[in-house]
């Protein structure tokens, strides 16, 4: 997935424009796109994207990488599939 311009989240703060992203967070797969500058939700209610985005801590494993500004904004939760 590196080859094709995704980035793991890491301790550094994401760029100010729209990303895409996949995150493994407490068995569940959480994909979406949303704008960094205002992550829809409220970063103390679990499930929503600022949480799982902002509770790096919490986070098995995740990847981001910079989206198109026209792309659908939203989110998907699948359970994982093993």
């Amino acid at each position: 997935m590196e080859r094709r311009g995704w980035r793991r989240f890491g301790k550094y703060m994401l760029p100010r424009c729209m990303i895409e992203y996949h995150i493994i967070h407490r068995g569940q797969l959480y994909s979406g796109r949303c704008y960094t500058t205002s992550l829809p939700g409220d970063p103390s209610q679990p499930g929503t994207t600022a949480y799982v985005i902002q509770r790096r801590d919490m986070m098995t494993e995740g990847v981001w990488r910079r989206t198109r500004d026209d792309a659908p904004v939203g989110q998907i939760v699948r359970p994982l599939p093993y």
